[in-house]
């Protein structure tokens, strides 16, 4: 068969609520590198988490971390980065709605307000782990300094939805940064033009291999474009109804080895 290329968002599609992979999953992918067929991980995540997330599944995983803002191409680490005039606008508009925000260096979180209490608890895995530095931004000129180190960020605000999309709206209209979402709690900041699909194509254009042949999972929005350049788009069974309308296929979720069952029927 054809080498494909295959991308898979990691929370809610990769990993289950406890952040493991499936032995079931690990051994399909496996079977199918060695069959010459090249993954990814496709995430918000940060670079460094992803990255770990990546090797927990196989030696062989690549990484696009940070919605597409970092990559690999054959050990070769592309990034791009929010710009200063983007972080001003963010930090200013922020701090007029008292919003959290959160910011990302490949290794390193840099925060304004407390992280929320079930990613330190339940889920701190996502966005970093106690061996990585947490850094306090007190004012915008801190987080100027400090701005050339800074790749994406995010808001996270429980229970302000409907307040996240009016800020949603003013970030678009500033055409500074691209915005996106992977829950209705938060507002994922992006370098301009940038999202898990920009990345993508740059590896297809690397590896040469036709849009037909790349297949990518998702569960979020944050996904969207993602699926929209895969000639085989595929939502998880626990995704949003939104991304669902967008995805040429529905797999089962990823409690019940979504991913595997797919790549199973797919190439047998």
């Amino acid at each position: 068969m054809e080498k494909h290329l295959i991308f898979m968002d990691i929370d809610g599609t990769l990993v289950d609520r406890d952040q493991q992979i499936s032995p079931r999953t690990r051994s399909v992918v496996t079977e199918l590198q060695q069959e010459g067929h090249e993954f990814y991980v496709a995430t918000g995540r940060k670079y460094s988490s992803a990255y770990e997330m990546a090797k927990k599944l196989t030696d062989a995983t690549q990484v696009i971390a940070s919605n597409g803002s970092v990559y690999s191409i054959n050990e070769t680490l592309h990034k791009k980065r929010l710009s200063d005039a983007a972080l001003e606008f963010i930090y200013q508009t922020m701090s007029v709605h008292d919003l959290p925000m959160f910011f990302f260096g490949e290794h390193t979180i840099f925060y304004t307000q407390q992280l929320p209490s079930y990613l330190q608890k339940n889920d701190q895995s996502r966005i970093g782990n106690s061996e990585e530095d947490f850094l306090f931004i007190d004012s915008l000129e801190t987080l100027m300094t400090i701005s050339q180190r800074i790749v994406n960020g995010i808001v996270i605000a429980d229970e302000r939805e409907a307040e996240l999309e009016q800020v949603r709206k003013i970030l678009e209209e500033s055409h500074l940064l691209s915005v996106s979402s992977s829950h209705p709690n938060n507002l994922e900041l992006i370098p301009l033009g940038v999202n898990k699909a920009t990345a993508i194509q740059a590896v297809q254009n690397n590896l040469v291999i036709p849009q037909k042949n790349i297949i990518s999972f998702g569960d979020g929005m944050n996904d969207l474009e993602m699926l929209q350049t895969s000639g085989i788009s595929v939502a998880m069974g626990n995704a949003v109804a939104e991304l669902k309308k967008h995805a040429k296929f529905i797999t089962d979720t990823n409690v019940e080895d979504g991913i595997a069952n797919f790549l199973i029927d797919y190439f047998s």
